[in-house]
């Protein structure tokens, strides 16, 4: 009896083991480019926006970000020193710890083009793609030479997933656009205990902004039958007046895996490739 059990579970465990590696992997590779500005162009972007969201959300960029900020602190830049500023000012000239946990990302004004990544070679988890593992370094080069600008160069490996279980990916890249400067007097000051030494009117904090990044809002990547990909994105830019203005990238589209595909916008080009992975 005891025979009959070990080898229905083993059954049961083998069976769960090939219907797991059954379900396909995909890598995606996307270069996402700020487009020249044309005297021609008379759209407006002015329309107001409901804020892009989405359920089950994955933010790989902000841990290859950070990373990318820990790589440069340990080799020695003490831009990204992530001890407090009161702590630098006091213990200018001595050494310092890179630690896992400190908030990297905040010290970027403008995001590197690609998020740091070690490369692995497995089918456990959605993950980024290392600099080593993309392949588009000569696109990169070509849209340089034709003087655009690229702001993201990334991609991710992924399961074959439906559109109800597919996880939105956070996509932000660029350069990031701050909150009001007299909110961010305020705050750094009230944390050093010096509120008093303030101007009455920098002591008192309007309303919260949250910085934004140049670039921002979700991909997801599902599969029925074909692959679809689902793009809902911000593009954020100076005008004349000095003020931001914020366009929409709203789009839709299936596409087949090893093919090249293009998402076009006045303000912001994507070039992306959907390629099977291990299948």
């Amino acid at each position: 009896m005891h025979g009959v059990k070990r080898t229905l579970g083993f059954i049961i465990a083998l069976a769960w083991t090939c219907n797991a590696h059954a379900v396909r992997w995909f890598e995606v590779e996307l270069i996402a480019f700020e487009q020249k500005s044309s005297p021609l162009l008379r759209e407006d972007f002015s329309l107001e926006h409901k804020p892009i969201d989405g359920k089950k959300k994955r933010n790989l960029l902000s841990e290859g970000f950070n990373a990318q900020g820990q790589q440069q602190c340990l080799a020695g830049d003490s831009f990204f020193d992530p001890r407090p500023l009161n702590v630098k000012l006091t213990n200018g000239n001595s050494s310092w710890l890179c630690k896992d946990d400190a908030d990297y990302l905040a010290k970027f004004d403008t995001l590197p083009l690609t998020p740091y990544a070690l490369s692995q070679e497995h089918m456990d988890n959605i993950y980024l793609l290392s600099k080593q593992q993309l392949q588009f370094d000569d696109t990169v080069s070509k849209l340089k030479r034709k003087g655009l600008k690229p702001l993201l160069h990334t991609g991710w490996r992924f399961p074959e997933q439906s559109k109800r279980r597919a996880p939105f990916i956070k996509i932000f890249a660029g350069k990031r656009f701050v909150e009001p400067v007299s909110y961010r007097i305020s705050e750094a000051v009230s944390q050093q205990g010096y509120v008093s030494l303030l101007p009455k009117k920098l002591a008192i904090e309007p309303s919260v902004q949250q910085d934004s990044w140049q670039i921002e809002g979700l991909i997801k990547i599902h599969v029925r039958h074909y692959l679809y990909v689902t793009t809902e994105l911000d593009i954020r830019y100076d005008i004349d007046t000095g003020d931001t203005q914020t366009a929409r990238m709203s789009q839709y589209t299936r596409v087949y895996s090893g093919d090249m595909h293009y998402l076009d916008h006045p303000k912001l080009g994507i070039i992306f490739q959907i390629r099977k992975y291990k299948h």
